[in-house]
């Protein structure tokens, strides 16, 4: 039944008849039948460019992830989840402890696996509003993932939960809920989120910094008596320069299809592999290679002057890619905007500065807060503004979470900014990025449609 579905994906004859044993379990536990696979197909092929040999790639590593976490009890002695915005390059380091390790981000992985290509993440959804993560109260969608999951028991329990408290209280009380009912153990990464206006980038609180590193420590040394192997400063190292190797590639197909003029392709072939990028995921280098792959046909395609816009359609700047929905980037897209560049898609200046800890885990925490958002309001503000400038957009459009508490002070903020000091014009889109219930590319399209209109008419003139 699932042939024709994973050849689809990737699968050679032989790959299919070794991997066939894994597959069936993982799908039967996920309730994934024959009409299932057909919908996913058909969704991918509207979606994405899967004529793009890095783009089938990707779909394959993130199906070998699905399967490989729903069954991870059958294939490791021990299982550490973790999600974002938890540093992936600590994650990444975790790996290397041991061969019986398994870790990943639940999250993501069920986000685009059972949102982007099977749509099929609402019934995980419902569950975690069951087990305690009421929508009612605006919980962040990620974390009814989280939970939702292991309600359901379509994942195994883990060992761990490591919980990035440092930036979100959802996080940590989604977790608290997990360790409470099932009796999972949690380590929380706490961190601290006042600061003086004016800190970012420049002045970043070195109290901040000790805290935050010495969290990365603690949780490091729990991590470490759970596999009961040292979690050294060179395995870190090690993760860091894993997700280095994965990010600079991403740098480099973000630039390549952002100054493409016409632009090359959709953005929402990016989407998969964006996702991937503060991910643990065990087969990263194949992701890589899927980059790299992309860059090589896309290249082709710009020389011969190909693209999915007219030449010369403006560009905007678009905040936040939505983790389960590619169809709010393709109706942007079909309005006749180019989007250059997405939130957190790329290094800005500011990001390549040199890091002035010494301390090593503070220094990774100290590249996390350069992206100004994760640090205040005031570094969010300067940081898209940041964005908005070094590409030179025609337009600025803020797609926000509307359920994410740090994020939603910014919006009105930073296009006020954008709009009042860099005199570019601004679109606000309220909205979910894990979750489509309550939005859709239908509610948002006369509004982006109005705004193309406008920029299309503002660059004539």
């Amino acid at each position: 039944m699932y042939t024709d579905f994973m050849k689809f994906c990737g699968y050679e004859d032989d790959e299919l008849e070794k991997e066939r044993p894994r597959v069936e379990k993982a799908f039967k536990i996920l309730g994934i039948g024959k009409e299932d696979m057909a919908h996913a197909e058909a969704r991918v092929k509207k979606y994405f460019d899967i004529s793009l040999d890095g783009i089938v790639k990707a779909i394959r590593v993130w199906m070998e992830e699905l399967v490989t976490l729903v069954i991870c009890r059958d294939e490791f002695k021990t299982v550490i989840y973790s999600d974002w915005p938890l540093p992936g390059s600590m994650m990444m380091a975790l790996r290397r402890l041991s061969d019986d390790l398994y870790t990943t981000s639940i999250g993501e992985t069920l986000n685009v696996t059972m949102g982007q290509i099977f749509d099929k993440l609402t019934p995980i959804l419902e569950a975690g509003e069951k087990a305690g993560v009421s929508a009612g109260e605006g919980h962040c969608a990620l974390w009814q993932v989280h939970v939702g999951a292991i309600a359901m028991g379509i994942i195994p329990k883990p060992d761990l939960i490591v919980t990035p408290a440092w930036y979100c209280d959802q996080a940590s009380e989604a977790d608290q809920l997990l360790s409470e009912v099932y009796d999972i153990p949690v380590a929380y990464f706490d961190g601290v989120m006042d600061d003086e206006w004016g800190e970012w980038p420049d002045k970043m609180s070195e109290r901040r910094l000790r805290y935050v590193g010495s969290q990365l420590d603690k949780v490091m040394k729990q991590m470490e008596e759970v596999v009961g192997v040292p979690f050294t400063e060179e395995i870190l190292k090690a993760g860091v320069k894993e997700n280095a190797i994965f990010y600079s590639n991403f740098n480099n197909l973000v630039e390549l299809v952002g100054k493409s003029d016409p632009q090359v392709t959709s953005q929402a072939n990016l989407n998969l592999l964006y996702w991937m990028s503060n991910t643990p995921m065990r087969k990263k280098d194949e992701a890589v290679q899927a980059i790299t792959s992309l860059i090589r046909q896309l290249k082709e395609r710009v020389n011969r002057g190909e693209g999915v816009l007219p030449k010369g359609a403006p560009k905007v700047y678009y905040g936040i890619r939505q983790a389960v929905d590619p169809s709010i980037l393709r109706m942007v897209e079909d309005a006749g905007l180019s989007i250059a560049v997405c939130q957190i898609d790329w290094l800005t200046p500011s990001e390549k500065t040199k890091a002035k800890s010494t301390d090593y885990s503070q220094k990774i925490m100290e590249g996390f807060y350069k992206r100004g958002h994760l640090y205040s309001c005031q570094g969010g503000i300067d940081y898209f503004s940041e964005y908005c400038k070094e590409w030179n957009v025609d337009g600025y459009i803020m797609a926000y979470p509307f359920s994410c508490r740090p994020w939603c002070i910014l919006p009105i903020m930073v296009t006020k900014e954008v709009t009042e000091k860099l005199g570019i014009p601004s679109l606000v889109l309220e909205g979910d990025v894990y979750d489509t219930r309550n939005y859709s590319a239908g509610q948002a399209r006369t509004r982006v449609e109005t705004f193309a209109e406008l920029l299309k008419m503002r660059k004539a003139g």
